[in-house]
C-alpha cells in the first residue's frame, strides 16, 4: 500500500468513526472511483453493507448555505457537538468539494453552450429554461442550488440531505433507501458498487435533473396539446412519482387536462394503457386508447425534432442530450396490451 493510499484510508476511517460517534451507522463501506464516478463500495463484498442516518443527523436544506466556497450549516445548535465541523469536512472532502461542484459546473456550462434555437425549443415545450435555471448572475450560488436539487429528499415533509448516504449513486434496477420513522438506511450485500434507486423517472428527466444518462425503466409524457374528436386535450408533462396510480384528469368546456401520464414501463408493459384507460373512464366523448396513441406519436415526433436540432459539434453536452432523447424514444416503446383486471 502506498503512502497516499494509507493516508486516504486513515482519513476515511476517521470520517466513519466520527459519524458513528454521533449515532450514525456506516459498516463495510468505502468511497472509491467507479464507472459512475465517485461512489460507495463494500470493503468486503462477501459481507453485508449497512448505512443508516438517524433523523437527528439529517440536514435540512434551508439550514445550509455556501459561504466562501464551502457548504456550511447555519444553525448547529440542532446537532450534536462537533457535528458541524464534521459535516463541513465531509462536504469539502467527499461530496461538494470532491467531485460534485466540478461535475455540476461542467454540465450546466454544457447546457448553456447549446444553440439559441435548441434552447428556445426546450423552453417552448416547458422542458428546460436554461437561462432561468442558471442565469450566470452568481455562478457559485447557482451551482450550490443545483447541488441541493440533485441530493435532497423529502423526509416527513421537509427537504433534507443525508450525510454519507448522499455519496451512493443511482441505478433504476435497485431498491431505494428505506425511510423508517426515525432514520434512513441502506442495507444489503453488493458484489460491486452500492447503488440505490433515487426516485421514479425517465431517461429525459434523469439527464436534465442530474446530468447523467441512464436507461430508466419508465417513460412519461412531454407537455403538449392535442385535438381529439372536437375536444382540446392538454397533457401536463412530467414525472408521476407514484407511477402505478391513476392520473388526475379534468374536463370542462370541451377541454380536458391529463396530468403526467405514464406511457411505458420496461417491467410492467401492460400497465400504462390500463392506467390511462381507468383514469379516463369518467371523461365524455373520447376514446382513451386513441388518445393514448396520439400522445405516444406526438412524443416521438417532438423528440425526433429535438434530435435534429442538436448541433454537430459533438460536445459532451450535445452527445449527452442526444443520448437521453434516444433513450427516451427507446423506453417509450415498452408498452403493449392491457393488464387484465385483478
Amino acid at each position: 500500500m502506498s503512502t497516499k493510499e494509507k493516508k486516504y484510508l486513515d482519513r476515511w476511517d476517521a470520517l466513519v468513526e466520527t459519524f458513528r460517534s454521533f449515532g450514525g451507522i456506516a459498516n463495510n463501506v468505502i468511497q472509491k472511483e467507479g464507472a459512475l464516478g465517485l461512489g460507495l463500495f463494500p470493503i468486503d463484498s462477501s459481507q453485508p453493507v449497512e448505512l443508516r442516518v438517524p433523523d437527528y443527523l439529517l440536514v435540512a436544506t434551508n439550514n445550509l448555505e455556501l459561504r466562501n466556497g464551502a457548504v456550511t450549516i447555519k444553525d448547529a445548535s440542532l446537532y450534536p457537538e462537533g457535528f458541524r465541523e464534521w459535516y463541513e469536512g465531509f462536504q469539502a472532502d467527499y461530496s461538494w468539494g470532491a467531485e460534485a461542484r466540478h461535475s455540476i459546473k461542467s454540465f450546466e456550462n454544457g447546457l448553456r453552450s447549446f444553440s439559441d434555437s435548441l434552447k428556445q425549443k426546450l423552453k417552448n415545450i416547458h422542458l428546460l429554461d436554461i437561462e432561468k435555471r442558471c442565469p450566470g448572475i452568481n455562478e457559485e450560488q447557482e451551482l450550490f442550488r443545483r447541488f441541493i436539487a440533485t441530493r435532497r429528499i423529502n423526509y416527513r415533509g421537509e427537504n433534507v440531505l443525508m450525510p454519507m448516504i448522499e455519496l451512493v449513486n443511482h441505478s433504476p434496477t435497485q431498491s431505494s433507501w428505506t425511510l423508517d420513522k426515525d432514520s434512513i438506511a441502506i442495507q444489503g450485500q453488493y458484489d460491486g458498487e452500492i447503488l440505490v434507486r433515487y426516485s421514479a423517472s425517465d431517461p429525459l428527466r434523469r439527464y436534465l435533473q442530474y446530468g447523467f444518462n441512464c436507461k430508466e425503466t419508465l417513460g412519461f409524457s412531454l407537455g403538449m396539446k392535442l385535438k381529439h374528436r372536437g375536444q382540446e386535450i392538454f397533457i401536463e408533462g412530467g414525472i408521476n412519482f407514484e407511477p402505478m396510480k391513476l392520473i388526475s384528469t379534468n374536463q370542462k368546456d370541451q377541454k380536458i387536462i391529463l396530468t403526467k401520464p405514464l406511457l411505458s414501463s420496461y417491467n410492467r408493459p401492460r400497465m400504462p394503457k390500463k392506467l390511462f384507460r381507468d383514469s379516463c373512464k369518467a371523461l365524455e366523448g373520447i376514446n382513451s386508447d386513441e388518445v393514448f396513441e396520439q400522445i405516444h406519436q406526438k412524443n416521438r415526433l417532438i423528440l425526433i425534432s429535438l434530435i435534429k436540432s442538436i448541433g454537430a459539434n459533438n460536445t459532451i453536452a450535445e452527445n449527452g442530450l442526444k443520448k437521453c432523447f434516444l433513450d427516451q424514444i427507446d423506453i417509450l416503446g415498452h408498452y403493449y396490451g392491457v393488464k387484465n383486471a385483478e
